[in-house]
């Protein structure tokens, strides 16, 4: 577990499917994702025993982001895709319900699991992906620091448009 102010980081488990469950297949929320279709439990449980495998085999780390005050589930985050020969990973947060948007929660939950993955496991370089229609994530990214590397362009639709996929990279100080 890792603490924090307002937000505590523990395992992901199969204890939180149903919170999962609840954030994921609203439709407000699944598109910042990029999912278009309702999962089924069974998929979400799947999801978490393959997130539990990559913890087990040290590729990934997925957390829940709980408040410190009622252990309420709040969502997600996590590295993945790590590459340990050149120190890199993913990163990805899932805020689930739209009455914790803008409250500080991923902003402390991305600086988290940042500062983990500078000072326990050695990274370097954390990179993500941002959709053009989900600006207010894009600023939180900046304000911790990622730089914008890339954009595909119309790569993603939804809602019946086509939007731009930005990625964003950044570099452990002293790079």
């Amino acid at each position: 577990m890792l603490d924090g102010k307002k937000i505590r980081l523990v395992p992901l488990e199969e204890c939180h499917l149903d919170d999962i469950m609840k954030g994921f297949n609203n439709p407000e929320m699944r598109k910042f994702l990029g999912g278009y279709m309702p999962v089924t439990r069974e998929a979400e449980r799947e999801w978490i025993q393959s997130c539990q495998r990559q913890m087990m085999n040290r590729t990934g780390f997925v957390y829940v982001i709980e408040d410190t005050v009622d252990h309420r589930f709040i969502g997600s985050v996590s590295l993945n895709g790590i590459d340990w020969l050149s120190k890199s990973s993913g990163i990805g947060i899932a805020i689930h319900r739209p009455e914790d948007w803008d409250k500080g929660y991923g902003t402390e939950a991305m600086q988290m699991l940042i500062d983990f993955g500078w000072q326990h496991l050695n990274l370097r370089r954390i990179e993500l992906s941002v959709h053009s229609f989900n600006p207010r994530a894009r600023h939180m990214y900046e304000k911790l620091g990622f730089k914008l590397w890339g954009t595909a362009h119309r790569k993603l639709f939804v809602d019946g448009e086509y939007h731009d996929t930005h990625y964003m990279e950044l570099f452990r100080e002293n790079e």
